[in-house]
């Protein structure tokens, strides 16, 4: 099944999920603020976090995760129900998108000027962020 563009996604996302799986880089300082954060923001969907260097992430993401501890990984990627995978600003940009108190904000930085504005964002609020 082809995803479909849901109505209050993004430009950028494109998405049916249910869900999302965001495989995050444990070793990085910003990574593990960002995931903290976002595990305690209300959310319209569900969001599992693992580590992307875990054999939890490796069996259940083998293409995505990296393949080993010491392997480098992208700070985030995202996988969605429908089996659509995001990484970089759109990995970023989708967290966003899940949270009810953000998702306007997904919406202004979804477009191609502001794409890549999403991660200083999300970070910039996690630091800030009680």
């Amino acid at each position: 099944m082809a995803a479909t563009k849901a109505p209050d996604a993004p430009p950028m996302v494109r998405t049916t999920e249910t869900g999302l799986t965001v495989l995050y880089d444990a070793s990085c300082r910003a990574c593990c603020r960002a995931k903290r954060w976002l595990e305690t923001e209300p959310k319209w969907i569900a969001v599992e976090f693992i580590g992307a260097r875990t054999p939890h992430a490796r069996r259940r993401f083998p293409s995505v995760a990296a393949a080993n501890e010491t392997e480098p990984c992208d700070p985030i990627t995202v996988i969605a129900s429908d089996g659509s995978i995001y990484r970089h600003d759109k990995a970023w940009l989708i967290c966003l998108w899940a949270l009810r108190r953000y998702r306007r904000w997904a919406l202004k930085l979804g477009t191609p000027e502001l794409l890549p504005s999403a991660r200083k964002f999300i970070n910039g609020v996690s630091r800030n962020s009680r």
